[in-house]
């Protein structure tokens, strides 16, 4: 009959076929490779020709070697790996080398209050609770809202992230070279790296994932700002890496870790505890599921509870009230989510005014965790474990005071890194089965 719709099964089929096209090597790293050398030609002026001229021969020549060989994996992972390091480490080190002598250009705020709070943690002071007006910080241009910079009163960023610049601070006052915190940022972007190569996945889809993360602009262009998001998402990947070689007590850890850097990790949290669950119903070792959750709280607790015992109003007010809007000079209504559309439909006057985002984060939220935690319960593979922890992520962060431009890069970064991860198992399949039997 005529405008007939099409049996679901056909249409499943026709989305899945058109999904395979796109996810293959040659497609990632067209599009993105082929974005991120747009990207450093575009910045030509900031970064000289020699690194944009080396990205294009370096993405060109891997392009050509993917059309034209099917096999010599071991050379691509090495090559889309190089690429990886200079499309994102190489521009991140230029500009750590470079500012010394022309200032700041496109360092993120963000970046200067955390290298002030790693000067002040060294010297036995708070960091909670402070004014940053004198800091380098106080330098970056500020239009948002009327006044001041509002973060020049708050630190929102956990502990840890401070923590972590602690020692390479201490190694570059050894050695009598000035302190940038993206030293820190390319060491866990390393360490990404690294967690990518441990995944047991084919070398095509591992291929993938490195070219996700570390050859397009989605993360480099924030990484080389001096955004913290590289840190989370290296440890979470570390995570997953862990999970998918049988250790759940080492990727809790690892999570724990991830939590303790960027709330954003809480969230894969629902996902490892059923891995831990599945488990216990199937072996019943209580030993194994409390050491799991003790490995899982250690770092958030160690690092964060003797912050918030110091001050805890100090703490709660930067890092809770500031980014939800719960003081009046709290984060701005701003970004690419619920908050801004309702900015611009006039339903909220002011940037700075408060409303209860909350209420819809909970009702986005709910649904997409139930037939998330659902799916991966029938199967708990590693495309399931992302895609699951990307949507309620970004149920989360869409409708929060903010949806910002890197927070809506870390998702579609996500969210490519789902069908790469196939369908490899997180939990060996005699224990999901032994698991449903005794369920």
């Amino acid at each position: 009959m005529a405008g007939a719709r099409p049996p679901a099964g056909a249409l499943r089929a026709s989305l899945t076929r058109v999904a395979a096209r796109l996810t293959t090597p040659v497609a990632y790293l067209g599009v993105l490779g082929g974005l991120q050398v747009l990207l450093l030609w575009v910045l030509h002026g900031h970064f000289g020709v020699w690194l944009p001229l080396a990205g294009t021969v370096g993405w060109l020549g891997l392009l050509a070697l993917l059309v034209l060989t099917t096999d010599r994996w071991r050379l691509k992972l090495l090559s889309i790996s190089g690429l990886g390091v200079l499309s994102a480490i190489a521009p991140t080190v230029w500009d750590v080398v470079e500012r010394p002598r022309i200032g700041l250009t496109m360092e993120h705020d963000g970046l200067l209050q955390l290298e002030s709070a790693v000067y002040r943690l060294l010297r036995g002071q708070p960091i909670y609770g402070v004014d940053w007006s004198n800091t380098p910080m106080a330098q970056v241009g500020w239009q948002l809202t009327p006044g001041p910079n509002p973060a020049l009163h708050h630190l929102a960023y956990y502990p840890l992230t401070v923590l972590v610049g602690v020692p390479v601070r201490r190694l570059t006052d050894a050695f009598h070279v000035p302190f940038d915190y993206r030293l820190v940022l390319i060491g866990f972007a390393v360490l990404g790296l690294m967690a990518v190569a441990g995944l047991p996945i084919t070398p095509e889809r591992r291929f993938m994932i490195v070219t996700a993360i570390f050859v397009s602009p989605l993360i480099t262009l924030y990484l080389w700002a001096g955004r913290n998001d590289i840190e989370f998402l290296a440890v979470l990947f570390v995570s997953l890496a862990l999970l998918t070689r049988g250790q759940p007590t080492l990727a809790a850890g690892a999570l724990g870790l991830a939590v303790a850097l960027k709330p954003f990790a809480l969230i894969a949290v629902p996902f490892l505890l059923v891995v831990l669950f599945i488990r216990w119903r199937t072996n019943r070792s209580r030993r194994e599921l409390a050491i799991g959750l003790l490995a899982l709280a250690a770092a958030p607790v160690a690092t964060i509870l003797p912050f918030f015992l110091d001050n805890p109003g100090a703490f709660w007010t930067d890092v809770v009230l500031y980014a939800s809007g719960g003081i009046p000079d709290a984060y701005p209504i701003r970004g690419y989510g619920f908050g801004e559309i309702l900015y611009g439909l006039h339903v909220i006057g002011r940037r700075s005014d408060n409303f209860p985002f909350a209420v819809f984060q909970v009702a986005a939220a709910g649904p997409v965790l139930w037939f998330a935690v659902r799916a991966f319960l029938r199967r708990p593979t590693s495309a399931r474990w992302m895609g699951g922890y990307t949507l309620l992520l970004l149920a989360v962060t869409f409708f929060a005071r903010f949806f910002n431009d890197n927070y809506a890069a870390v998702v579609m970064t996500l969210l490519l890194c789902v069908l790469p991860l196939g369908s490899l198992s997180l939990v060996a399949a005699n224990t999901v089965r032994a698991g449903r039997l005794a369920a």
